[in-house]
Formats: structure tokens, sequence, C-alpha cells
């Protein structure tokens, strides 16, 4: 019988170790890896099989003893079926029955570097993690953080009209703040018995205000102001579309991503302030409001 067979059946005397170490000293052939499949591999099996080429069973014995420590040695004793799963190689099965007979949970978690504690502590049930288990809460926090969120600050804003053509540079250069008011549509409720029925009005234009710095010349100002008087001039009479109208492109989240949502509208110039202080140095603010077009033309 080889010394794998003998500790394979050395779990139903629940002296696993005793009779292994007797196998070792009678010189049992393949004692080093045996030995070393024991405890799973690693510096144990090492060392085993090193001294069992070198030094023969004697100082394979003294190896072995010398690697595992009492509580190991207690752990794989106080099982039969533990001590069995163990010498056949079945290290994570070992420690599972041991644990679920109550058997040396501790002594087998010390044993193999706390697997069996941190096991029972991933797969348990924690009520600091709102009643669910580590694991859970950490796919939870993993698949948060890698979601690729929209940055409010990452932003590019395209600006076109037939008046003044591209303007786009000038107002990336400057511009601070987009507020874009979103597409709505109004209705209301008409009483039918117990019921209430959505009846529909229109669908409300988009306004879209924009907060920039200017330079001394006022070139955004000036841009603007034009963009006024051709709407509405001097003389009393309007402007048609095809000469105010504004197209304004703002690309969200993150700039030449191609699948970043991009918004495009179709305004005209409605107002903006201005407001100087001597109370404070800061840069000018300009603050400019813009209107849907028609809504049911698009840009």
């Amino acid at each position: 019988m080889s010394l794998f067979d003998k500790i394979s059946a050395a779990g139903a005397s629940g002296n696993v170790l005793g009779q292994a170490d007797g196998a070792i000293r009678s010189g049992a052939s393949g004692i080093g890896e045996q030995v070393g499949s024991l405890a799973g591999g690693g510096k144990l099996a090492s060392a085993v099989s090193q001294a069992g080429a070198a030094m023969g069973g004697q100082a394979v014995s003294r190896a072995m003893n010398s690697h595992i420590p009492p509580g190991m040695r207690g752990a794989i004793n106080s099982g039969a079926e533990a001590a069995s799963q163990i010498a056949g190689g079945d290290i994570e099965g070992g420690i599972l029955t041991a644990l679920e007979s109550g058997l040396a949970g501790d002594a087998l978690g010390n044993l193999l570097g706390g697997q069996a504690s941190q096991g029972r502590y991933w797969s348990g049930v924690n009520m600091l993690y709102g009643g669910i288990t580590p694991s859970e809460a950490k796919r939870i926090y993993q698949e948060a953080i890698d979601a690729r969120r929209a940055k409010k600050n990452l932003f590019l804003l395209k600006v076109q009209s037939a008046l003044a053509g591209d303007f786009s540079h000038e107002f990336n250069l400057f511009c601070t703040d987009v507020e874009r008011g979103p597409s709505e549509v109004s209705g209301g409720k008409v009483r039918a018995g117990s019921a209430q029925l959505d009846t529909l009005t229109q669908a409300e234009p988009v306004v879209l205000r924009i907060t920039t710095m200017d330079d001394r010349a006022g070139t955004l100002k000036r841009w603007f102001e034009a963009h006024i008087a051709a709407v509405a001039a001097q003389d009393g009479s309007f402007g048609v579309p095809a000469d105010y109208a504004i197209v304004f492109t703002i690309q969200h989240a993150f700039v030449g991503d191609v699948g970043a949502f991009t918004g495009r509208v179709l305004c005209r110039a409605q107002s903006y302030e201005v407001g100087l202080s001597r109370r404070e140095d800061a840069m000018e603010e300009l603050q400019m409001t813009f209107t849907q077009l028609d809504t049911f033309m698009s840009p």
C-alpha cells in the first residue's frame, strides 16, 4: 500500500498524521510528494520533497513535524472525513467539511492563512452592509466605480449662425456654465366620471442659458446685440429667422467620445444681463438667454 493510500485510509482512525509519520519513517516510495500534498503544497511540499531526495525518511519526518504547527495537527485529526479529504488533496473540501461539522473552524482558518474565517466573512450576511454579504457589497461597489459617469465640467459648445458664422471658439474660450431647460410638453386633466383624462396642449420651447466671460473689446456682447438687432430692427420691423437663427450644439459628458450625448437646438437671442460692481475684483460675467424657434423646426 502506498503512502497516499495509507493516509486516505487513516481518516477512519482520526490519526492521519500519526500514520503518515509512521509511513514516512518506514521509507514509503514517493514520500516527499505525498506528504507535501497532505498540506496542500507550497512551502511544506517543497521542503519535504527536497529533504526526501537528499536525506531520506528520517529527515522527511522531521521536516513534516517542523512545518506542520500543532494547531494544524489537531485540526486534521479532529474529523475523519475532513482528514480523508485533506489527505486526498482536497484541502478546500476538508475545510468546508470541518466547518459544517463544527470541528476546529478557527484552527483550520489559522492553518491556511485565515482561508476558512475569510470564507465565512465574505459569504455571510452582514448587517453593516445592509443585510447582504460582503461579496455582494464588493460586487455592487465595483460595478458603481466602473461606470463611466458623465462629468458636468466636460462639454463642447458649438455656435453657428448665418449672421456671424462659426463662433464656437469664442464661446468655448469664455463659457463657464450652460443650462438647458428640458423639452417639455404641457397639458391638462379633464374629468370623465371618476377618471382623469390627460389632454395635451402644446410642446414648450427649450430655453438655453449660457454664462460666459468677455474680453475687454466686448466681443460676445457685440455678437449678442447684433443678433438682437437682426430680430427686432430699430425701425420697428422684425427680421426673418434665416437671418437671426442660431444653431447650438452641445456635446455632454466627455469631449470627443463618439458615444456621448449630443443635443442640438435652433434658437434666437432673447436677452442678456451684465453685473458690474466696484466692491470686488472679479471677472465680468455675461448671462445670455436664448429661446427655441418654432418647435417643429429642426436645426
